[in-house]
């Protein structure tokens, strides 16, 4: 691994054993492409099996590429599961070769939650700090090299505020400039569809029990109202309490009436 640790931008520095400090996002992923090729014939101390090497780097890379998977299934789930318990299995060749003398790593020990975090919170695109590494660099760094380095919150603050009054001004200033739009020759048509209903003049069906027109039309309180409308017909001047007392005495001489199919238009 001190080999892989010279290698930058694909090509060997002079000191090959040399570390990487601050390494960036960028150099990681690149480091990713071509990490496996590196170590696929490597020859280890001690004549040890290289095996467990292979497996340990291919099940933490199937792994982190499993995990940016912008959508998951049960499957996808699986195989995430899946590469991560091939790189527990393997990973004691890295204490064996002296490289670490142990794995007690909190953001290893995080890969066993991240089943449970996609399921509970979605896929890990949801909440990737490379999201906001750009706010980072425009709201923070910008403004604390602007500073003088003394009381800088304060400082920061005010430049942050100025910035973003300076960028409504520019916006109010190229709206301005862009002038009017151009008049619309063609009026965007209405949203409103008018409809009309069309009623035969004769009953589709001639005779539906009252019962039916309850069951199977919908129409729940059809001897209601249709006991509200007798006694308003013939007495208009009810108050609602005197038209609710008079309906519930009204007695309808049939139990079929007869039914319209509507269409609407």
């Amino acid at each position: 691994m001190g080999r892989v640790a010279g290698l930058r931008w694909g090509r060997v520095d002079k000191n090959d054993l040399s570390g990487l400090s601050r390494v960036s996002g960028t150099e990681h992923n690149q480091i990713c492409r071509f990490l496996l090729g590196i170590i696929i014939d490597i020859r280890l101390p001690g004549n040890l099996d290289s095996g467990r090497l292979i497996c340990a780097v291919r099940a933490i890379l199937d792994f982190l590429y499993l995990a940016q998977y912008p959508c998951h299934t049960d499957q996808t789930l699986a195989l995430l599961t899946e590469a991560l318990t091939r790189f527990h299995d393997n990973k004691s060749i890295f204490v064996d070769l002296g490289i670490r003398a142990n794995f007690n790593l909190p953001k290893l020990h995080f890969f066993r939650h991240y089943v449970h975090m996609i399921k509970l919170y979605g896929t890990t695109d949801n909440y990737n700090t490379e999201y906001t590494k750009r706010l980072h660099i425009d709201l923070a760094k910008d403004a604390y090299r602007a500073t003088n380095h003394k009381d800088e919150y304060t400082q920061m603050t005010l430049w942050l505020e100025r910035r973003e009054k300076m960028l409504w001004h520019n916006n109010f200033v190229q709206w301005r400039l862009a002038g009017d739009p151009p008049p619309q020759d063609r009026l965007p048509p209405d949203m409103d569809y008018r409809r009309s209903i069309k009623m035969t003049k004769h009953p589709t069906i001639r005779r539906v029990p009252l019962d039916s027109v309850v069951r199977d039309y919908g129409a729940t309180f059809f001897t209601e109202a249709l006991a509200r409308y007798v006694v308003r017909t013939n007495q208009p001047g009810l108050s609602p309490a005197q038209l609710e007392q008079e309906a519930s005495h009204v007695i309808l001489p049939f139990q079929t009436v007869a039914a319209v199919e509507t269409t609407i238009q």
